[in-house]
């Protein structure tokens, strides 16, 4: 069976987990991240180590706390070429790197082989670190799996816009306020105002001085592609 990605993201999210940390796939470009009283750890996920994986892994270290790599174990297992050196360049770089090893039946196996070196100073890119923190606590489950491409991912802006189009699905024609009542988000009123995503639709409510904001076609729409996901 090739091994992709995806494969490689239960198992380190099942090990991250059991360390106490939050784990959430596909975060603002990063496969994975991990959140453990304001510490954030990044993984990016690779079939193999490649250069293109070092370029990433080092970019995420702007932004974490700190940051692995993680591959699937070679089928030469630690007796395979160039498994010193991998090990020795992220040591180098301060990155850590964990290998994912399956056997014959399917089970994974995760082993840490490098764990990256706390963070000396501050992280250069604080803007960028605070939008993958709030990203990473505003969705309220998992849903992305991390690694995964060509796929639809589920922000928790648009997480908290199909809960107000489920709503205004479920109970039709409604004001911003009552559909906050009916659970929706804290910010529904400038979900249904702005209407980025073109899911809403409004029209004066009695007395003028409100609105009526009802589901579009398009709206209906994304609640069907994302049923999967919620």
């Amino acid at each position: 069976m090739e091994l992709l990605e995806k494969n490689l993201y239960g198992p380190v999210k099942e090990y991250l987990e059991s360390l106490g940390y939050e784990v959430k796939g596909e975060v603002k470009n990063c496969d994975m991240t991990a959140l453990r009283d304001g510490e954030l750890i990044v993984v990016e996920l690779k079939r193999g180590f490649t250069l293109e994986l070092i370029y990433q892994a080092m970019d995420r270290q702007r932004i974490a706390d700190g940051v692995y790599v993680a591959v699937p174990l070679p089928k030469r297992g630690y007796m395979a070429p160039h498994i010193k050196e991998m090990e020795a360049l992220c040591r180098r770089l301060e990155l850590g790197l964990i290998y994912v090893g399956f056997s014959s039946n399917g089970t994974a196996q995760v082993d840490v082989a490098v764990h990256p070196k706390e963070a000396a100073q501050p992280r250069r890119d604080k803007k960028r670190r605070l939008a993958v923190i709030r990203e990473h606590e505003s969705r309220t489950g998992s849903s992305n799996t991390g690694g995964v491409t060509r796929r639809k991912i589920l922000t928790a802006y648009k997480e908290q816009a199909l809960l107000v189009a489920w709503i205004l699905r479920e109970s039709g024609p409604m004001q911003a306020l009552d559909v906050r009542k009916a659970g929706g988000p804290s910010n529904t009123t400038s979900i249904l105002g702005r209407n980025v995503l073109d899911w809403f639709s409004r029209e004066p409510a009695a007395g003028g001085s409100r609105y009526l904001y009802r589901v579009t076609d398009k709206g209906l729409a994304a609640l069907e592609e994302y049923k999967e996901l919620l």
